[in-house]
């Protein structure tokens, strides 16, 4: 019986020593490991954005600053979520303008990916449509009420109820305006 010696690779290495091979096999496996991750990120982000709610998706954008337009009936109201409550999400305009809009009446939300500094978004009181308008009712406050088809209607308000608003507007006219025709309530304009 021979004792037979197995030849040594042809690079083989002292404890601690690192050939050129071993260091191109790590780097390669740090990218493979970077692009498995940015896989797994990226399947994360697209499993979060197909289950987020409209609502919460909009507070996500208001938290993060994101400059959103939305589309509502014959308007777009472009500027940052500042509150989103039950029913309706407010836009905060450059300009320092609220309108209050009701997310099941808006047409869509655009954004660009390009987030500001974080803040708040409101997720208090009003929670609805009506509650808005009693706010601005009870205020005195002239305002805008932008209908899901036909023009937007300013003027001032003089009732409020659960089934329509009753405005006055600047000619004189009085309009009743049934609540669920009601896509949005902003400034005067």
């Amino acid at each position: 019986m021979t004792d037979i010696v197995p030849t040594p690779p042809a690079r083989a290495t002292m404890a601690g020593e690192v050939t050129p091979d071993i260091e191109r096999a790590v780097q390669e496996l740090h990218v493979e490991r970077r692009a498995y991750m940015e896989d797994v990120e990226d399947a994360v982000a697209e499993t979060e954005a197909a289950s987020t709610p409209l609502d919460h998706r909009l507070m996500q954008l208001g938290n993060r600053s994101y400059e959103v337009v939305a589309e509502a009936a014959d308007r777009q109201i472009r500027g940052r979520v500042s509150h989103v409550s039950g029913e309706i999400a407010t836009i905060e305009t450059i300009g320092g303008a609220h309108f209050c809009v009701h997310l099941d009446r808006v047409m869509s939300f655009r954004y660009i990916d390009m987030p500001g500094e974080t803040r708040g978004v409101d997720t208090g009181e009003p929670a609805t449509l009506i509650a808005r308008l009693r706010e601005l009712w009870t205020r005195g406050e002239r305002c805008t009420v932008g209908r899901v088809t036909g023009a937007a209607v300013l003027g001032d308000l003089k009732a409020v109820t659960e089934s329509h608003v009753e405005i006055t507007d600047p000619q004189g006219s009085n309009w009743l305006i049934p609540i669920n025709t009601i896509a949005w309530v902003g400034p005067k304009l």
